[in-house]
């Protein structure tokens, strides 16, 4: 599988949940809904990625986890963050099924994929997990 052309996606888990911005900058995967499960990918330096909210303003919200720049870990929050500039890279490789991808955070520590957190609560939240084998791939369905 080449690499992700730039474009504005939705961006589903497993095709059934799509990332989608929620309240105070969550970001949480939902049924297919008319707001926020829009994402713009754009290469950012090297083979990584920037993920953000399709915006013509300036500084923009981009998909980030907690406490970026500083070293990522296992179970650490992911959430929208204004900024002028991508505070969070991701590499964005082929999945373990066919047409999917992980969103990884980029750099040279342990791979953190993004993905549901264990918890019990609605709307799910997301964050930094260790990859595991289990995670069910990400499609990016070019949005209209």
């Amino acid at each position: 599988m080449g690499a992700l052309p730039d474009g504005v996606y939705h961006i589903k888990l497993d095709d059934q949940q799509f990332l989608t911005i929620g309240e105070e900058g969550a970001v949480t995967v939902l049924p297919a809904q008319d707001v926020g499960q829009k994402f713009e990918v754009r290469r950012a330096s090297g083979d990584n990625y920037a993920i953000s909210k399709p915006s013509s303003i300036w500084p923009s919200p981009f998909v980030c986890y907690d406490g970026a720049p500083a070293a990522p870990y296992e179970g650490t929050r992911v959430r929208l963050r204004v900024s002028d500039f991508p505070p969070c890279e991701w590499k964005i490789t082929a999945g373990s099924r066919p047409g999917t991808f992980t969103i990884v955070v980029a750099g040279d520590g342990q791979p953190l994929t993004i993905g549901i957190a264990p918890i019990p609560i609605f709307p799910p939240f997301l964050q930094l997990t260790s990859s595991s084998g289990k995670d069910l791939g990400w499609t990016f369905e070019e949005a209209k």
